[in-house]
């Protein structure tokens, strides 16, 4: 029956005398992930040295950041990092169709799913921009708490990356990639099409509020440091205008100033029939202005939406501080808005 019905979308989204495109939230194709990832004393490494890079950047922005050389006492032992590889979750490459483009996502499913279940889903968007912070195999071990919590995640990288076609623009056309990954959430097997759930980090959490204003429907959201207020930004950091957006936004240069509004969470957020919404932001972050989070938080209290928010004092961006607290917050805030029997 699965075979046939696939069959059947690949026809309706074949036009008369041209080439078959993928119709929207569809699923393309499905490929293992490769199974390699770091020794422990490799990703601590990494971890450590990532934040350090961090700690210096923040300084020139006049934002202290706790030292690095502390996570080693924070982040998971040997035995938990070690454990949560023993028990991963299945992971593959997606591709689906989104604007007659064919777009990658990575799906993590718990490896303990019965047959027949049907699991929730969490439709997770990336920070970052092109290659930089995409979603990848090793990203396994960040899902363990998602999926140990019985979940499904559809990680997504946007239109352009990992053999996807297109170029993503960063708020504009790809937020139907968004749009569609929920759609294709509702058609995985196994997932539970009442239970569809959106998280979002950094530029992932600008993606989460447009998606919201274009029309997602999902039970509850999570938007974790995330960026809500673009001319701000633009003003803190110029050098993401030239190196990231001003690549990627079309027609930037002749209409930057409505082109960072509209993608502003800050200006609209008051107009949306928003789901249940968590915000979670670090007091030392210096990729985003904590205010961001704020704005956002008064401007859904003043419309009496629901919402919960937390700040982490002196935590930075990712909040990798208080990373235990970070996850079960996330997980909490979903069990608490799914639909039952």
């Amino acid at each position: 029956m699965g075979r046939l019905l696939f069959a059947l979308f690949l026809l309706l989204a074949l036009p008369v005398g041209g080439e078959a495109r993928p119709a929207d939230g569809v699923l393309i194709d499905r490929q293992p992930c490769s199974t390699e990832q770091p020794s422990y004393d490799a990703w601590l490494a990494t971890q450590v040295k990532n934040e350090s890079e961090e700690v210096q950047a923040a300084a020139k922005l006049g934002v202290i950041a706790p030292p690095a050389a502390g996570l080693t006492e924070i982040l998971p032992t040997r035995a938990e990092y070690e454990a949560a590889l023993a028990t991963a979750a299945k992971c593959e490459l997606l591709f689906y169709g989104s604007d007659g483009l064919k777009v990658a996502a990575y799906l993590w499913t718990p490896p303990a799913a019965r047959a027949g279940a049907r699991l929730p889903v969490i439709v997770m968007l990336r920070g970052g921009n092109r290659d930089f912070s995409k979603f990848a195999p090793n990203s396994q071990r960040r899902m363990h708490a998602f999926t140990s919590a019985g979940f499904i995640v559809l990680g997504v990288q946007y239109r352009g990356v990992d053999g996807g076609e297109g170029k993503e623009e960063f708020g504009g056309g790809d937020v139907h990639d968004v749009l569609n990954a929920v759609e294709l959430a509702r058609r995985l097997p196994g997932a539970d099409p009442r239970n569809i759930f959106l998280w979002g980090e950094s530029r992932g959490g600008m993606m989460l509020y447009l998606a919201l204003r274009d029309g997602a429907k999902v039970n509850a959201a999570a938007a974790l440091y995330a960026l809500a207020d673009l001319p701000h930004e633009a003003e803190r950091r110029p050098d993401i205008v030239q190196n990231v957006w001003a690549q990627l936004i079309p027609d930037f240069a002749e209409h930057s100033e409505q082109a960072l509004r509209s993608r502003s969470a800050v200006g609209f957020i008051d107009n949306v029939e928003t789901p249940p919404i968590l915000i979670l932001q670090g007091s030392a972050d210096w990729r985003v202005d904590p205010d961001e989070s704020l704005q956002i938080a008064r401007k859904l209290q003043a419309r009496g939406r629901p919402y919960a928010l937390h700040v982490f004092e002196n935590d930075v961006h990712r909040l990798p501080w208080n990373w235990r607290e970070r996850d079960r917050l996330v997980i909490d805030w979903f069990h608490k808005h799914m639909q039952r029997e």
